[in-house]
């Protein structure tokens, strides 16, 4: 598989973003955040090790301190792919007695489709989150029917308003979430390059208030909703 440029360059920045947000989201105090982050700069097997994970990629290696971690490669919503780092985020993390079911609302385009539930995919398998979702057409009475009993039964949903802009129907959904006081995860592109076929509606006035994760790329959303999700995880007392 492709590399990056400098695979440890990739390496060390994508452990110094994952001490960042545990800082942010206050797992780490300053002193921690501080000493890890110089300690993955100053480690003299990093180059070896991200040399590692991309040639067994997608196998994983046991690295010191870290346990299991491998490459994977995400899908952009243009077909491209990214190198991603997997492993960092469930350390430490324990076993559930079932499975949580995440109702996911999206535009339903085939490209659309096929890249954002093969990254959550990813994200959340780790996390034992399972998807769920509906249809795309509101007009029909059973598919609104099972949209609705979809959110009811989830234990959270996640929402992304990509390629919304004639056919907004996930702030319907959204709405129906918000209704029923469902854990949320709001993701709104705020990109301008994904041309006119990927248009965005603006945000109804009536959700402004909600938290919104604002993204420009899938590889930029995967990584905040991979650093972002224990916490909120643990927030919403779904650990």
């Amino acid at each position: 598989m492709a590399e990056p440029v400098d695979p440890a360059v990739f390496l060390r920045a994508f452990f110094e973003e994952s001490f960042e947000s545990q800082f942010v989201n206050g797992a780490l105090s300053t002193d921690q955040y501080h000493d890890l982050c110089a300690d993955i700069r100053r480690n003299p097997k990093l180059a070896a090790i991200s040399r590692r994970l991309f040639t067994n990629s997608p196998k994983p290696i046991s690295v010191e301190s870290y346990g299991k971690l491998r490459i994977i490669h995400l899908r952009e919503f243009d077909g491209s792919t990214f190198p991603f780092l997997q492993g960092l985020t469930q350390q430490g993390s324990r076993r559930r007695e079932r499975k949580l079911v995440c109702f996911l609302g999206h535009r339903f385009l085939q490209d659309l489709e096929s890249s954002l539930r093969f990254n959550l995919v990813h994200l959340f398998e780790p996390h034992a989150i399972t998807l769920r979702w509906a249809g795309d057409d509101l007009r029909a009475g059973d598919v609104f029917e099972n949209i609705l009993k979809g959110i009811r039964s989830a234990d959270l949903c996640l929402f992304d308003n990509l390629a919304t802009s004639n056919k907004p129907n996930v702030y319907i959904e959204i709405g129906i979430a918000y209704a029923l006081r469902k854990p949320m995860l709001f993701c709104e592109y705020a990109g301008t390059g994904a041309g006119t076929f990927f248009e965005t509606a603006s945000v109804p006035s009536d959700l402004q208030g909600l938290l919104r994760i604002q993204y420009q790329s899938y590889q930029e959303l995967c990584k905040k909703l991979y650093f972002g999700l224990p916490s909120f995880l643990k927030h919403n007392k779904l650990l």
